[in-house]
């Protein structure tokens, strides 16, 4: 007969992320957001692809398109700040789309240690063509919601992109060596 294990430890202490005690629904909803979050990152690659561009690209490709119909002056750190992306990675990505003839870069009059960055026609073809499969894609993904499901997780998924950053921040301070050794050797011993 098997000896009943002992409970795992918590993997959270919120409250706002413990039912009845237990954070089993939290774990789930950490697994489906893996599996959402790879199906999606899947499915940019893959529309990338269909214009022959890697998903980042074809992600910062179609930022420009659409934040520079809002922001006539968009630079990179704005881009950058937007995908939520270093500025230094932006513009490694932004330079490739330039050599491929997809995005324009020019000195920004009002400063010119800045550029402002625009999509060419030819990147205006190549998505308008591509969303032939990108629409119904789409739709098949976000297919289980509705209007109100939308506006919520729009907003829920807007609070939680900010804490990436700070989360990878902590772990490095609770384990700046990147092993648990160090962590459980500063352990305060237990009273």
């Amino acid at each position: 007969m098997r000896k009943a294990r002992r409970p795992l430890p918590l993997t959270t202490s919120r409250p706002a992320l413990l039912v009845d005690g237990s954070d089993l629904e939290f774990r789930d909803l950490v697994h489906d957001m893996l599996a959402f979050a790879a199906a999606i990152e899947e499915v940019r690659d893959r529309l990338g692809g269909l214009i022959g561009l890697s998903g980042t690209q074809y992600t910062i490709l179609t930022s420009i398109a659409r934040l520079s119909a809002r922001a006539p002056e968009l630079g990179v750190n704005t881009l950058a700040e937007h995908l939520h992306l270093s500025g230094a990675f932006v513009t490694i990505e932004v330079n490739k789309l330039v050599a491929a003839g997809l995005v324009t870069k020019v000195t920004n009059p009002e400063d010119r240690r800045r550029v402002v960055l625009a999509v060419t026609e030819e990147a205006e073809r190549r998505l308008g063509e591509m969303t032939r499969v990108q629409v119904p894609a789409n739709d098949t993904l976000f297919e289980p919601l509705s209007t109100h499901d939308f506006k919520m997780l729009r907003g829920i998924v807007a609070k939680l992109a900010g804490t990436g950053e700070r989360t990878l921040r902590l772990i490095e301070y609770l384990a700046p060596d990147g092993t648990l050794e160090e962590t459980i050797a500063r352990r305060p011993p237990a009273e």
